[in-house]
Order: structure tokens, then sequence, then C-alpha cells
């Protein structure tokens, strides 16, 4: 029986979804499948199931074109592996160019194999007060896209089991498209980790926040929330409080664009 083993990373429900579909499909093949949140795992306990699986999957949202820090950190301190056979899904909204390949690009250094990689659209989760950025999170609009996804999982399911290579976004056009983002977003991420405050009028001091935070970014002292500047832009904190207390950039969630995006279906937990 094929072992498979699926670590991944989601910030607002996206790459969580996807994760249980993969999951899915290959169960429908026979497969065993374990799905791992890396927030829940320490890179020791990951080796061990590294070690013992068949096939390695690595998921994960795409933020301008680049890997979560998250992502990074918890790559750079997997052990080394021999040519253990490997796939790369990022969730993205519109475009990536080379989303799959620079999750590759952290990995392949590590001794992974990478046979597979490819992209899923899903709804755009940056609901923050942008203009003309359109989001929704309205379930049932999110059907049509959600179905499309999950074709796409079994597509990609079916070409692994098959053996038939799928490496979307690793060619050299890609990786220059996907540089127009990446290098701007490298380039001002640092400065972006201190993006996130709070509204002291609307928050409640619930403390959601501090539990979300897949960094430990958020913290109280002498009850006033404060950040410590290590912020990884997941939007978790922003998209589901409770009461829209969270502020980007000092700019409060513009509710007549609608309501923050907190997942694609029921079901994702961000604590």
């Amino acid at each position: 029986m094929l072992k498979v083993v699926i670590f991944y990373f989601s910030g607002t429900g996206n790459t969580w979804w996807v994760s249980q579909q993969l999951a899915q499909a290959f169960r429908a093949k026979k497969a065993e499948v374990s799905v791992i949140s890396i927030e829940r795992v320490t890179p020791n306990e990951a080796d061990l199931q590294i070690v013992d699986a068949d096939l390695i999957g690595f998921g994960y949202p795409i933020y301008g074109s680049d890997l979560p820090q998250i992502m990074k950190d918890f790559i750079g301190h997997l052990s080394k592996v021999q040519a253990q056979p490997t796939f790369v899904y990022c969730t993205q909204w519109l475009w990536s160019g080379d989303g799959a390949r620079v999750g590759a690009s952290f990995l392949e250094p590590q001794g992974f194999k990478i046979k597979w990689g490819t992209h899923f659209l899903m709804p755009n989760n940056v609901c923050l007060p942008i203009p003309l950025l359109p989001f929704t999170n309205d379930k049932e609009r999110m059907q049509g896209q959600l179905r499309r996804a999950s074709r796409r999982v079994n597509q990609f399911v079916n070409a692994m089991i098959r053996g038939k290579q799928v490496r979307k976004g690793f060619n050299y056009f890609a990786q220059i498209l996907g540089a127009f983002q990446r290098v701007p977003f490298r380039k001002g991420f640092a400065a972006m980790r201190d993006s996130i405050s709070f509204d002291d009028i609307r928050c409640t001091r619930c403390k959601l926040c501090v539990q979300y935070c897949p960094v430990s970014n958020i913290e109280v002292e002498d009850g006033t929330l404060l950040t410590k500047g290590n912020c990884i832009l997941c939007l978790r904190c922003y998209n589901f409080c409770p009461v829209s207390a969270v502020t980007f950039q000092g700019k409060k969630h513009n509710h007549k664009k609608g309501e923050p995006f907190r997942g694609p279906v029921e079901g994702f937990r961000p604590n």
C-alpha cells in the first residue's frame, strides 16, 4: 500500500481544504494518507514521518510568488533525505508564475526529489481595505471555483499514481513571471512584518488573535495587545477576529465590501 504524508500550512483555510481533497483522492486509490499541519508537528517528528513514507507532499499558500516564512523555516529545520519522491502544491488567487517551483527550490537542497508540482486556483482570501481587490465570504458563490479545484486535485493525484510527471510553473518563463512579484515582495517583507495593530474601541480583549497567530506575534501586556514585528502576513488574525478589531497598516476592515474571508467552507479551525 502506498504510504503518503502531506505537510501543509494554511493561514485562512484554502490550503487546508486542498490538502483534505488530496488526501481524499489518494485514499480513493487505496493509499494510506496522513495530513499534517506544520503548526502541529516539530521538525524532528516530521523527520520520522518522512522516513516512513513512500511519497511526501508539501502545500502552502503563495505570498507574492513566495513561500510563507513559516514554511521556509519548517523546511530548513528538516533533516536531509536521500531523494525522497516528493510533490509540492500551492494555493493562489490569480497566478503566481512559479509558485510550486519556488517551494521546490527550498526542498531540493534538503534532498527531496520533486517529481510533481502544481498550482490550485482558490477564492481570494485577501480582504484587506485595498481598492479594486474583490473577495467574498459567500460559501455558495465559491462553489464553482471549489468544484474546478477538486477536479484539478483528482487529475493531479491520478498523474502521480500513474507516474506521469507534472511540473507546472517550472519553466524559465514562469520563473521570470514569478520574479516580478517575488523580488519586490522579498525586499518589502521586513517592513510589512509590523503592519498589524488593533482598534482599541472595537477590541473586546477575547485574545483569540493571540491563539490564532501561527508565529506567536501577538501578546498581551497589562491588558494591551502588542505585536513583536514577526508577522508572516497570513491574515488569520485579521480575517477571524469576531469584531474586526485587527487593522492592517492602521486601516480598519471595510464591511461595505463584505465580511472577511473565513475559509472556503465551514470546518477550518484557525486555532
